[in-house]
Parts: C-alpha cells; sequence; structure tokens
C-alpha cells in the first residue's frame, strides 16, 4: 500500500501516486482498450500525439482516470492520518497545556469508570464465552431489564428506590453532560478570570480560534439562497427531484468526483444517496463486487471475534441500542445496530482514529492491574453511538454496507465530536463556535438563559454530540448529513444548533423557567434544517 512520505514535495507525491496507478488493474484495462484502438488504420503516426488525448476523452478513458487517480490520494492521505510509525523526535499533537492536562483526566476518568463498571456487574473486561457465562449474562440482561424503572426490591421484598448507575442510566461509558461538563472545566492558565477579572457569558472557557461568520458564508456558500436544494425545492418546483436524480446519473457515469463533491452541497436525491455517499467517502474500498467480497470477510472475521469472546463494553453497546431502539424511527433496527456496533468494538481499524481523541485505554486483569489495549478498535461506547448509526438504516439494507459506511463516518468525522483538542472540528472548538454564533447574533436571548440559570450550550451540546439523530426527522438529518459530506467539515453542526436556538429566539424571551426554555424544543419533528441554515447564513 502506497503513502507518501514525510514531508514529501508535490512531485514525490506525484510519482507516489503514478506508481500506485501502474498497478491498478484499470491502468492496464485502459492501455489495453487504447492499444486495441489505435493500431487501426485510421489513425498515422504523426497525428497520434496530437490525437490521442481526444481520443482517450471520447472513450471515457480520462474521467475514469481521474476518479481512480482521486481515490488514490485519498487513500493516501488516509494511510498517512493512520500511520502508526512512532516518529523519531517527540511531538506534541496539542499546542496548549491546559488541553493536554484535560485530556489526561478524561482518560482518568474513562479508565476508572471501566473499572467500576467491572466490578459492579462483575463481568471482566474480556473472556472467552462459555455456557456458564452465556447464562449469567441472560441472568444480568433479565435483571436489568426488571430494574428499567430504578426500583429493586431488596431481601425483605421491600422496594429500594437506589438511582441507576451513571453507566446504566446513559447506556454508555459517558454521555454528552459528562464531557461537556468536563470541557467546561478546563481552565486557560494564562487567561483566567481570577486574574483578568473577565467573566466570560459561555461555558468554555478556552480562548480558541473559530472561524469569523464571513468565513462560514464564502466555505458553505452553496447553502445561499439563490440556490436550488434537495431537501427544500422537491415541494416548490415540480420535476425538481427527476433533474437532480438525471444530474447525478450523468456525473456519476461521466464525470469526476470533485464534479459529485461540487454537486453534492446542494444536496443529494433520496434514491442516488447510497451510491453518491459511498463514491465521495470510500471511493476505492467500497465499490465493486470483488471490494464487497472482501468487505463481507473482513466483517466475518470481526463477527466471529464477537461470538468466541465476550467484552465488558458489549453491554453498555446493548443498553445504548436499547435506548435508541425506543424511538419509533429506529425500534426495526435494533438487531442490525447489534451487529455493527458489537464488531466495531473489535476492529483494529479504528485505533489509530480513537488514539487522537483519547489515549488508548487499558484493560484491567482480576487483580485489577492495567493489561493489554482496550478494546482492541479503541472506541469507548456512549450514550448516542446507536444512534448516529441508526439513520444510515434507510439508506442500506446490507449489514456489510451499513457497517463500512458507519466505520468510515465514524472514523472521518464522529470521533472529532469527542476529542479534546484546540485544533479546528474538535469538541471544544465546536463548542467555543456555537457560542459565539449565538452571542453575536442575539446576545438577548443568551443574557436571558443566563438569568435563568442556563447556558444554551447545555441544551444545544447533546443535539451536536449525535449530529442532531433522534432530534430532528430521519430526513432531516441525512439532508444535513449529505452536506457534511460534501464540505467534508462538522462545522456544520454547530451552526444547525445555532440557527434552531435563534429561531426560537423571541419565545425563549418570553420563557420564566428553565423547564420552559427546555419544553420549547421538546419536539424537533417539524423543523426544517436546510431552510433554517439558509436564513441563518444568508438572510
Amino acid at each position: 500500500e502506497e503513502c507518501y512520505p514525510e514531508g514529501a514535495t508535490m512531485q514525490q507525491r506525484a510519482e507516489v501516486v503514478l506508481k500506485a496507478l501502474k498497478q491498478t488493474t484499470l491502468a492496464a484495462k485502459i492501455k489495453r482498450e487504447v492499444k486495441d484502438e489505435i493500431i487501426k488504420s485510421k489513425y498515422t503516426t504523426n497525428s497520434l500525439g496530437t490525437n490521442l488525448p481526444k481520443l482517450m476523452e471520447e472513450m471515457g478513458c480520462t474521467v475514469k482516470l481521474m476518479n481512480c487517480i482521486n481515490g488514490i490520494q485519498e487513500a493516501c492521505k488516509e494511510r498517512e492520518t493512520s500511520a502508526t510509525v512512532a516518529p523519531t523526535l517527540p511531538v506534541l499533537d496539542e499546542a496548549l497545556d491546559s488541553v493536554r492536562e484535560a485530556k489526561k483526566r478524561w482518560r482518568q476518568t474513562l479508565q476508572d469508570q471501566l473499572k467500576r463498571v467491572s466490578v459492579d456487574l462483575d463481568v471482566p473486561f474480556a473472556r472467552l464465552r462459555t455456557q456458564r457465562s452465556e447464562i449469567a449474562r441472560h441472568t444480568r440482561e433479565v435483571m436489568l431489564n426488571d430494574n428499567d424503572n430504578g426500583q429493586h426490591k431488596d431481601d425483605e421484598g421491600k422496594e429500594d428506590h437506589d438511582p441507576k448507575p451513571s453507566y446504566k442510566k446513559e447506556g454508555g461509558v459517558f454521555g454528552s453532560n459528562t464531557l461537556l461538563q468536563h470541557i467546561a472545566e478546563i481552565q486557560p492558565l494564562n487567561h483566567m478570570s481570577c486574574n483578568t477579572r473577565i467573566l466570560g457569558w459561555g461555558m468554555v472557557p478556552l480562548e480558541v480560534a473559530t472561524p469569523s461568520l464571513e468565513e462560514l458564508i464564502s466555505f458553505f456558500s452553496g447553502l445561499r439562497l439563490t440556490t436550488r436544494q434537495c431537501g427544500v425545492d422537491e415541494v416548490l418546483k415540480e420535476k425538481f427531484t427527476e433533474e437532480k436524480i438525471r444530474q447525478f446519473q450523468s456525473i456519476l457515469h461521466n464525470g469526476t468526483t470533485a464534479e459529485l463533491r461540487q454537486n453534492s452541497k446542494q444536496g443529494v436525491p433520496v434514491s442516488m444517496r447510497k451510491v453518491v455517499w459511498k463514491t465521495l467517502l470510500s471511493p476505492l474500498t467500497m465499490n465493486g463486487q470483488c471490494a464487497k467480497d472482501k468487505r463481507d470477510a473482513y466483517l466475518h472475521l470481526l463477527q466471529q471475534d464477537v461470538v468466541k469472546a465476550e467484552l465488558l463494553l458489549d453491554d453498555l453497546v446493548k443498553w445504548d441500542i436499547r435506548e435508541c431502539a425506543n424511538d419509533d424511527k429506529y425500534f426495526v433496527f435494533d438487531d442490525l445496530l447489534e451487529r455493527v456496533l458489537l464488531p466495531l468494538l473489535r476492529d483494529p481499524y479504528c485505533k489509530p482514529y480513537m488514539s487522537k481523541a483519547v489515549e488508548t485505554l487499558k484493560g484491567a486483569d482480576k487483580g485489577h492491574n492495567d493489561v493489554l489495549d482496550y478494546p482492541p478498535s479503541g472506541v469507548i461506547p456512549y450514550q448516542g453511538l446507536a444512534a448516529l448509526c441508526a439513520p444510515l438504516c434507510f439508506i442500506f439494507t446490507d449489514v456489510s454496507d451499513v457497517y463500512f459506511m458507519f466505520r468510515t463516518m465514524f472514523c472521518r468525522y464522529w470521533v472529532k465530536l469527542q476529542t479534546l483538542s484546540s485544533k479546528p472540528d474538535s469538541a471544544i472548538t465546536l463548542c467555543k463556535l456555537f457560542e459565539r454564533l449565538v452571542q453575536t447574533f442575539n446576545p438577548d436571548v443568551v443574557y436571558h438563559c443566563i438569568s435563568l440559570g442556563m447556558r444554551p450550550l447545555e441544551l444545544a451540546f447533546p443535539w451536536i454530540f449525535t449530529a442532531f439523530s433522534g432530534y430532528l426527522e430521519v430526513d432531516q438529518v441525512l439532508h444535513l448529513w449529505d452536506r457534511i459530506i460534501a464540505y467534508d467539515s462538522i462545522q456544520l453542526l454547530p451552526l444547525a444548533a445555532a440557527a434552531i436556538f435563534l429561531w426560537r429566539g423571541r419565545c425563549i424571551l418570553q420563557c420564566d423557567t428553565v423547564q420552559d426554555v427546555k419544553n420549547l424544543f421538546s419536539d424537533c419533528s417539524k423543523l426544517q434544517v436546510i431552510p433554517l441554515l439558509q436564513y441563518f447564513l444568508f438572510a
């Protein structure tokens, strides 16, 4: 597998791509087709040099080569990101001391929580499945189902109102509120309010760079009001959907991946979403029968690992799936979600990406001594993991397609939602961007919320943390994800959160309690996310 060398120049990158291109079956096929064509008598040796580019374009070879080159470049960048070879010199992946310390505390919090779950459930971090362990697991699930109302009977038959443990209540090792509280506790060592006497309105005291409104408007210019959008114009213009489908079919057949990405910035027709997402996210690894056979075999190996060995985290994933299945839109997918998320815990492909979010945790033996890296994938299940996967079940029916699309989106986008970093698109910068947007557009609403005892971010962070899955209707979630994939940016999440929050601005000013504010957003089923984004940015 080719990979760009460290600090590679443009010429070196071109050589890597060329070498990889020559090794593809596509290059050999095109070479053979062109050779068969030019040996015909209508071509002369003198005219061949000038006519060859035109000939390749007429045969459709140019577009195929451009798409292949784009796929090679994406694969090289991905391998460059996931490289695990240690650098020769120490490299700090985080510039701010306060954030580095926060990441250490967060890792220790998760490590302690895992040990606490293991002790409370009397289940080891990992063990081979046996008849005895399966009986114990079944008994444990029955007891937990019976105690869902937070009550159980003691030895004398009296009801005990002990609260459920946090991991049971949240359906994972942690939830959005836990992470938000940890972010709010990060104090910048050189800009503390006790020294500067400057008290901000936001929950995030750390000052990090976020894009300005002008930069956001320029970057997301494809959402401007003068451009027709999927998710909006279907009801405003007849035959709009048919026109978009023909346009995408033409691009998929004759166009380049870059053209496909550009057109996807205005949304993707429902019937085209499956093939468009596959092409944009995994142009080399998710298309073709050969690739599908390899993916099916890889997933089968992971599923065999699920059958052979039980992880402590399996229970947490199943609880989260059960919470997700309480939503009437997703309850039919509980079995499919389990077949996707349990193998994800064992997939080593995710480990390099998760290591950027939190340093790999350690499994503990019977003496609670840290031993091997845990879990094998590095993925720590949290409240909302199943909700991030569930919308994909409306697009893909094959478990292999769901798994690899979710794995790609998780490693590329969703892992950033739990990453503590001062770099762009991390949980901290997304929170800061939301707070700056709402404070800039409507400070009166922000001040009113604070006077009631609530920060706007407390309400909006769960939306951002789950990419609005479970809060908006499925079609609206997928329209939003269309743009996230097309723009290759999750900055749309705090933008959408700010647009929804401020859309209710006048009503918020009339609220007298925190509960009144929360009730305003208890039902988001009627919201149309794309018009709200357009209005927020361009109106």
